[in-house]
């Protein structure tokens, strides 16, 4: 079947058209065909990938709006997931703060969503494509498939943070939230990617002019596609496995010292001799006292309790 369209004109005229006029006619339809083909195929391919390298049973369906745009609540959690591959996702979590996080795609690539809920932004011409999940605890995944080695090696997220906050790398190599107060508003996962047999592929983060710009460091070796993945959890996600009592609240305490552990400063030094964030936080949850807290971190206890932020997000609650 032929897609041209003729007019009345023309049509009176198809008599006189030769068999080569009529295959120049048929041809735009046969590659329309194909176009839209290696388009659905791409999908697939880039969907299959995306979903080999994760796990899809934890994963929100999101429903799609009339303007092409998505969005999926969960976990407490509002996320809205933009029509195009360049556009940005927005978390609004629990208390109305929201972040909004800049998609490193084409603006030609659409959204299409899988059975199991991811949302592919994908162009057969492209090394790259996007592709965003959302959690049934309120995460959110925004993806990256590098098709082949011609795919560019670092890729930039814009973020739009609520007012007065700033990210902060940790010392796990993930990135941390942290409002005017210091205390946590959400974190973006230490970043991982994976190769086509499910090999681990180097990749870091760094802040860089209000962006989160994710390296991946692919080698000779690394098979294609790659799939990497910056992961951003809200405010009520535990970065210290779920310490939160009536008299301590790890969440700020966290915040606190994340912020501060910054090399060459005292409260760095202190935070790294009591094993770092986590293994402090983890200390701090069995004191319930400043007595307590003094005894179990020697000498480290007077330096940080001089931190103002840090006195008071994780030692003003204590007796």
């Amino acid at each position: 079947m032929t897609t041209c369209t003729l007019t009345k004109a023309s049509s009176a005229r198809i008599a006189g058209l030769t068999a080569a006029a009529l295959l120049a006619c048929t041809v735009p339809a046969v590659a329309a065909t194909d176009a839209t083909a290696a388009g659905t195929l791409a999908v697939e391919a880039d969907a299959l990938a995306v979903e080999k390298a994760t796990d899809t049973d934890s994963l929100s369906i999101p429903r799609t709006r009339a303007d092409g745009t998505l969005i999926a609540e969960a976990g407490g959690s509002r996320v809205e997931l933009p029509a195009m591959g360049s556009g940005t996702f927005t978390v609004t979590d629990a208390t109305g703060k929201q972040l909004r996080v800049g998609l490193p795609g084409s603006s030609a690539a659409t959204a299409r969503v899988t059975p199991n809920g991811t949302v592919v932004y994908s162009r057969p011409a492209d090394s790259v494509d996007v592709a965003a999940q959302v959690g049934k605890d309120g995460s959110a995944s925004a993806l990256i498939t590098m098709k082949d080695a011609a795919a560019p090696k670092e890729y930039r997220f814009a973020l739009d943070l609520p007012g007065g906050a700033r990210a902060v790398p940790d010392e796990d190599g993930g990135v941390l939230v942290l409002d005017g107060s210091d205390e946590l508003v959400g974190t973006f996962q230490a970043p991982w990617a994976k190769d086509a047999t499910g090999k681990p592929v180097p990749t870091s983060y760094r802040i860089e002019g209000g962006e989160l710009v994710q390296g991946v460091h692919t080698d000779a070796s690394t098979a294609y596609p790659v799939v990497a993945d910056p992961k951003w959890w809200d405010k009520t996600k535990e970065i210290a496995g779920g310490m939160v009592s009536d008299t301590w609240n790890s969440m700020k305490c966290g915040g606190a010292l994340a912020a501060a552990f910054h090399p060459g400063t005292a409260s760095y030094k202190a935070i790294k001799a009591a094993g770092g964030v986590k293994k402090l936080l983890a200390v701090l949850s069995g004191v319930n006292s400043k007595r307590g807290a003094a005894s179990a971190l020697g000498s480290g206890f007077t330096t940080l309790f001089g931190v103002k932020s840090i006195k008071k997000a994780c030692f003003d609650d204590l007796k």
